[in-house]
């Protein structure tokens, strides 16, 4: 995804010290942290959350497939922008596809692309067992509206 042809939503972050290694550099596996506080906040700008809790019942997204090609190294203190476009709106799951530019580096190169595949799961909190289940309509509504804007 080197240039989706819609984003659905920008998210920046700076790479923190905790981030990296000794040498600055950022460990692979916090590309998909950065993704994953990109989702919450895209979450929040629809006016939901990716975890809620309602008496007994809570939902939630777990992953359930994920993928990333690396192009360059994050450093220390470099502002990442993580460009997420919903690739794949199903019943019960979502496909992110993902983009990770420096936002300091001239031309703003990338970094990382992937994709990220979600499933909406209900968590039963008596019995703690969960299960798929469908994306609530208002939810569903919210994310073809988001899917449905003009690329920025």
């Amino acid at each position: 995804m080197s240039a989706p042809e819609k984003i659905h939503f920008r998210h920046r972050r700076l790479v923190e010290f905790a981030d990296t290694d000794l040498a600055g550099i950022m460990h692979f596996a916090n590309f998909f942290k950065f993704v994953e506080c990109a989702e919450h906040a895209f979450f929040r700008s629809l006016g939901e959350s990716v975890h809620s809790i309602d008496g007994a019942k809570q939902d939630g997204w777990p992953r359930i497939e994920v993928s990333c090609k690396y192009h360059r190294p994050a450093r220390f203190q470099e502002t990442l922008e993580v460009r997420l476009r919903i690739a794949e709106l199903r019943t019960t799951s979502l496909t992110y596809a993902f983009a990770i530019h420096s936002a300091d580096a001239p031309g703003h190169p990338l970094l990382a692309a992937g994709t990220f595949g979600i499933i909406h799961v209900e968590l039963d909190a008596t019995t703690r067992e969960l299960r798929k289940t469908s994306i609530p309509a208002a939810l569903r509504a919210k994310l073809e509206a988001a899917m449905a804007v003009p690329p920025k």
